[in-house]
């Protein structure tokens, strides 16, 4: 019996192949998206679960509360405070502490030329890192490995770039430009991070050399906050009796600092395996919150029931045809169980064909998947989770798509089944609520496409308040002191005005769309100690607020014989409200403390977007210097900017030949900022894709289906005058009123949907009528070119050909 079912069932596929084709293809463009999507989410959450401790490691996140006001909670903590930690709460077995570190490192072999590159992705960790944390040691010894101060630790990417196929161990290198000044020895190289850790370095060094620098030798450990730490817990040590202890350590320790200002801070321990899923922290890494996951979980759900519907439409809609296969069965004594049995074989060998299918399409899609991420994601064929998904969805997809069509086919009358008259009336509204479900499904995914590019296109054409256009940024020279660094900076400033193609030349300390140089506790002079709110600082030289073509509201630029000082300041519109200056002229005559120091205010600049626009504009502050030796700012004319860089680079290596020359462009690291944007619109228009095609696939075979079965009727028509426009306007009407049924219902959740995500950013598009009017036609086009080619088909038949029987 069970050979002949499945006969019966290859018949049936091989009969109706056309059929069999969309519901095959359909099912496994879902499945593969289903596979995708969960593949995707898997890696998500899988950060940092490779570390061997991950479950006893934590992160020490404080929030600080000035006057009752609770701020943002931020990641950085002081170098004393995890000493502190250990000493204090017995649970904790070690404390590590990590900060970031930039300069230039530079290899000299014993023949040729050095090799030198500007480093920003160097880490500075005690020696406790690699007792925490895990990875994976390709030379060296990994426990032992900073244990000197002068020993450096290097990815397998960053020893491949100095030291090409040469053993990299015991060479010395030289890194200049930053705080770590000196040579350091490789004593280890590590495989490069994986693509799920939170951490992001390419170069590690001991933190010892970093204490030896001035602020920290006369700081007794409280007092600067830029110092990431980490806790491991002793194995069975409970996490909420150590977080219980928090707060006295707090009280005892951090509160009298701030006692002043009426201050309090609160320390939190986060686990490290959940920081890449909590947002929000300020100065954290790059993170993805648990919605957007869910949010694209509902997705693969979506597009998988879109899926399973297209079966159901399909095999219903062909009930009539199989009634009389169910009537001569049943005459012949088969009974109802059996009769479920073939059909339900029937989705089964279906399902599994798809599953089959799905696999290869999934594999094919991860790459695209990975492109748009910035990950390389692909299927572990070894992990039994995969497996019990592919068995989940085949037995899931098996009685989704196949019981209802089953327990229907086998319902029938044989009187009536052999006559061909079975009633298809509820059959037909089921069809037509599935339908338009998987319509209200695309279309949410659609104008979801059309809210997100439309947002993201915003942004990076928003009007900044200053220049973007034809700026290049050139990294500052990192291999020499200070007051070199600047006689260098200020004859290449003068040079390089020279080249035909630059009309403007700046240093400053940081650059749009980057970190400020200072983030300072500020106050207007007068005011009460507590009253200070943060502030960010930027040294910039005379000709940066020229450069950039940022205008002024009240005011004068800095003078351009000032030398470094702390005396004057300019201020943006933000800061006004903020610190309480009044109106921008008032501001002239005021003074801001900045921490310690008092400045003047000698000029109000308009608001402009250092950052991205999904932040509201933050006071901003200017202090001068003649030059800052950081980074240079070059303003290059329409039209030159080939010529000028060549000319550019040759005089960086004449001024500068120890340094590399290495620049981007503005606009596109300043663009850099919405990458997570971009990279959830691409995402999101994939998916809609897939979904629509799953829709289009199945609207084809209905049409198909629905033209053939009405053939005679249309027959009838032409006979009595009826013209083949208004055939193909009856057949194809019946498939647009969908559309706007499923337009009525898809448009409210999608407005929702999109109205709870534009929330998220400061400066947004409005929910305007074409973001869902387009949608609603591209959704109507689509479903016309879907169903014309089969309404146009039929509607052309001649008469006699489908008369001829009657």
């Amino acid at each position: 019996m069970l050979k002949n079912f499945i006969l019966i069932a290859i018949r049936n596929l091989r009969k109706k192949a056309a059929f069999s084709f969309i519901n095959i293809f359909g099912l496994a463009i879902g499945i593969s998206t289903c596979l995708v999507i969960l593949n995707y989410i898997d890696f998500e959450t899988s950060y940092d679960d490779f570390h061997s401790n991950a479950a006893t490691l934590y992160r020490v996140n404080r929030t600080s509360i000035f006057n009752g006001e609770r701020k943002p909670p931020i990641v950085v903590t002081t170098y004393g405070l995890g000493p502190a930690l250990l000493t204090d709460l017995p649970e904790v077995k070690r404390y590590i502490r990590t900060t970031g570190e930039s300069g230039v490192l530079t290899y000299q072999p014993e023949a040729g030329d050095a090799k030198a590159f500007h480093e920003d992705n160097i880490l500075v960790v005690d020696s406790t890192f690699f007792h925490a944390f895990t990875f994976k040691a390709l030379a060296g010894n990994l426990t032992a490995a900073l244990n000197d101060p002068n020993n450096i630790v290097l990815t397998r990417t960053a020893a491949q770039k100095y030291f090409g196929t040469a053993d990299p161990l015991g060479r010395i290198v030289t890194l200049t430009g930053g705080r770590m000044n000196g040579t350091y020895t490789v004593s280890a190289v590590i495989e490069d991070v994986p693509a799920n850790s939170h951490f992001a370095f390419e170069i590690i060094l001991p933190i010892h050399n970093a204490f030896q620098s001035r602020q920290y030798r006369e700081d007794d450990g409280w007092g600067w906050n830029n110092f990431i730490t980490y806790v491991q817990l002793h194995d069975g040590a409970s996490f909420l009796a150590a977080e219980q202890k928090l707060p006295d350590l707090s009280k005892r320790r951090l509160d009298p600092k701030w006692a002043h200002l009426n201050g309090h801070m609160e320390l939190h321990l986060q686990p490290v395996r959940d920081i890449h899923l909590h947002p929000g922290m300020r100065l954290d890494v790059e993170t993805v919150s648990r919605s957007t996951l869910y949010f694209f979980g509902l997705i693969a759900a979506f597009i998988l029931i879109i899926a399973w519907i297209n079966y159901i439409n399909l095999s219903t809609a062909r009930a009539v045809e199989r009634a009389r296969e169910v009537g001569i069965k049943k005459t012949i004594g088969a009974v109802r169980g059996e009769l479920i049995m073939q059909f339900l074989l029937e989705s089964m060998l279906l399902n599994f064909i798809a599953i089959v299918l799905a696999v290869g399409i999934a594999a094919a899609l991860l790459p695209v998947l990975g492109n748009i991420i910035g990950k390389a994601l692909a299927f572990n064929f070894s992990d039994l989770r995969l497996w019990l998904t592919l068995a989940v969805l085949f037995a899931t997809g098996t009685l989704a798509s196949g019981i209802y069509p089953a327990f229907v086919l086998s319902s029938f009358r044989i009187t009536r089944a052999l006559k061909a008259r079975q009633s298809d009336g509820q059959g037909f509204s089921l069809r037509k609520a599935l339908v338009v479900f998987q319509f209200a499904a695309s279309l949410v995914l659609i104008a979801g496409t059309f809210v997100v590019y439309r947002q993201i296109s915003f942004m990076q054409k928003q009007e900044k308040g200053l220049q973007m256009d034809q700026m290049l940024v050139v990294s500052g020279p990192g291999t020499m002191n200070w007051n070199e660094a600047k006689q260098r900076l200020t004859a290449f400033k003068e040079e390089a005005l020279k080249i035909a193609g630059v009309e403007a030349v700046a240093t400053s300390g940081s650059t749009p769309g980057r970190e400020h140089n200072w983030g300072a506790d500020v106050r207007r002079s007068g005011a009460p100690l507590t009253e200070f709110k943060l502030g960010s600082v930027v040294w910039i030289d005379p000709d940066f607020i020229p450069t950039y073509k940022i205008p002024f509201v009240a005011g004068t630029n800095f003078d351009p014989q000032v030398r470094s000082t702390m005396k004057s300041a300019i201020i943006n519109e933000a800061s006004l409200a903020t610190y309480g200056l009044g109106t921008a002229e008032q501001a002239l005559n005021e003074q801001l403390v900045l921490d310690k120091d008092t400045v003047a205010i000698i000029g109000v600049l308009k608001n402009y977007n250092w950052n991205s626009l999904k932040a509201e504009v933050t006071p901003f502050i200017f202090l001068a210097d003649d030059i800052v030796p950081a980074t240079l700012s070059l303003h290059l004319k329409q039209g030159a900017i080939s010529p000028a860089l060549n000319d550019i680079g040759k005089l960086y290596k004449e001024l500068l030949p120890a340094d590399p020359f290495e620049y981007h462009f503005l606009d596109d690291t300043f663009n850099a900022q919405y990458k997570s944007d971009v990279r959830f619109g691409n995402i999101f228009g994939l998916f809609a894709i897939l979904a629509v095609t799953i829709s289009c696939l199945g609207l084809w075979g209905l049409a198909s289906f629905t033209t053939s079965q009405k053939l005679k009727e249309i027959g009838v028509r032409k006979v009595l005058g009826a013209s083949v426009s208004s055939i193909v306007y009856l057949l194809t009407g019946q498939f647009l009123r969908l559309v706007l049924i499923a337009s009525a219902l898809g448009i409210p959740l999608a407005w929702y949907g999109m109205d709870t995500w534009l929330r998220g950013f400061a400066f947004r598009i409005g929910m305007e009528w074409d973001l869902f009017a387009l949608p609603v036609t591209a959704l109507a086009l689509i479903t016309l070119l879907t169903v014309s080619v089969q309404v146009l088909k039929g509607a052309g038949t001649n008469p006699a050909k489908v008369l001829r029987s009657e």
